[in-house]
């Protein structure tokens, strides 16, 4: 890259610094707690109620399914007026679904709360997938790979909050109880007083995508992509990698307790080192999209499918850390890839409603793939038919990426013009 290339790299990085740190510690608390506490709660819940594996992967499926239409929601409502409206709900809707979990002593209360909780992440997520979308030209992906390291945050250090406290005995709904003033008392609070100031930032956050694009109504735009054989392949091979993504993230800790025998201060650095990994690798991935586009995304889904592999041997302290090295470097390629993706495939134009329909592929998967992995541990009794089978379904999405080339991105070696 010229000189005059890394200077404006920085100068973007440096000019839109306060809305990183912002949108960084909204999806921490917001996506990556809450999403990075299920794993601790499923066992504590089979436990406590007699409820199947099935049931407890259920909760992300009722977050994750109800996230799929609030991303779209949420990415055409910030077409129309802009993000302001969108996070505050975000933010509001996690503290008190967390809070829910307090009386989550039957399935159906159980579900809403997981439901409310895909309210929130859709919310916030979708809408800081659009405002860094916007404000970040040269360095998207980086910016979305900082700003999304937020959610792997959550899987670091949710271990050190949730593995003392169950073993001193509190209840895991208590637990989650607490973690909902995260929500209430620091990112609701910390967005109001943010969006309270006047700037260039405030007035793109809270602007219309629509206006700004210069965009076709969004119907129009909505038909338009939906002829393409290219955008059905993105939405299939996302789903695909999200499901396995997914599946992954919430039945890992069981895995290794039930089928490998690891006790849960023993695997207590696995969390901790996959999400210390993918915090890492989050800014990495998004700099070689920014590089590479989509040829770098097929290497994380190629990555993400070695990972599940890997998974199958593991028996000891060597092979526990290839696993859960590869898994937490191809996890942190993940979710940074969709807007990167949208942009560089579909363009600028509509860019919340086109995030929005991307991001319904993606929590469409989310809410596919834990359940599913838990009948396949409920009918055989294992993981192992399970995690083979997901092995296949990430690389048959590491194949449909194939064909798809970038249509909106100009290579590092052409920026200058």
């Amino acid at each position: 890259m010229s000189t005059a290339a890394t200077g404006s790299t920085k100068a973007e990085l440096l000019a839109n610094w306060q809305v990183l740190a912002v949108a960084f510690l909204l999806v921490f608390f917001s996506f990556g707690v809450p999403n990075f506490s299920l794993p601790f709660m499923y066992k504590p819940a089979m436990d406590e109620f007699g409820w199947t594996n099935t049931q407890v992967n259920l909760l992300s499926t009722a977050k994750f399914l109800i996230g799929a239409v609030a991303a779209l929601g949420m990415g055409i409502l910030i077409d129309k007026i802009g993000g302001k409206v969108a996070v505050l709900i975000g933010a509001l809707a996690g503290g008190v679904a967390m809070a829910l979990f307090l009386l989550a002593t039957t399935l159906p209360v159980y579900y809403l709360a997981g439901a409310m909780l895909g309210v929130s992440a859709s919310s916030i997520v979708s809408a800081m997938k659009v405002v860094v979308s916007r404000l970040f030209e040269i360095n998207s992906g980086l910016a979305l790979g900082i700003v999304l390291g937020a959610t792997s945050m959550g899987q670091t250090l949710m271990p050190f909050v949730w593995t003392p406290l169950l073993n001193a005995g509190i209840n895991w709904r208590v637990i989650a109880g607490m973690l909902s003033l995260g929500s209430l008392l620091i990112s609701a609070p910390l967005w109001m007083f943010f969006m309270s100031r006047t700037g260039a930032t405030q007035a793109i956050i809270d602007s219309s995508t629509a206006k700004v694009a210069g965009a076709p109504s969004m119907w129009e735009h909505a038909k338009e992509i939906s002829k393409e054989n290219g955008f059905w392949l993105i939405m299939l091979s996302i789903f695909l990698v999200s499901a396995v993504d997914q599946a992954m993230t919430q039945n890992t800790v069981t895995y290794l307790r039930n089928d490998k025998g690891f006790n849960l201060n023993a695997i207590l650095w696995y969390s901790s080192f996959t999400g210390i990994l993918a915090v890492v690798s989050k800014p990495v991935a998004g700099w070689i999209y920014d590089h590479y586009s989509i040829t770098g995304i097929r290497f994380f889904y190629f990555l993400l499918a070695l990972s599940v592999l890997l998974a199958l041997p593991v028996s000891g302290g060597l092979t526990l850390f290839m696993f859960v090295t590869v898994l937490g470097i191809a996890h942190g390629g993940l979710i940074v890839e969709a807007p990167v993706l949208t942009k560089h495939y579909l363009g600028p134009r509509n860019l919340g409603m086109t995030i929005g329909i991307i991001s319904v592929a993606v929590n469409l998967g989310f809410a596919a793939g834990p359940p599913v992995l838990g009948m396949f541990v409920d009918h055989f009794g294992n993981y192992n038919i399970g995690l083979m089978v997901y092995t296949v379904i990430a690389l048959t999405g590491f194949g449909l990426m194939m064909p798809i080339k970038p249509r909106f991105w100009v290579p590092p070696s052409q920026r200058k013009q």
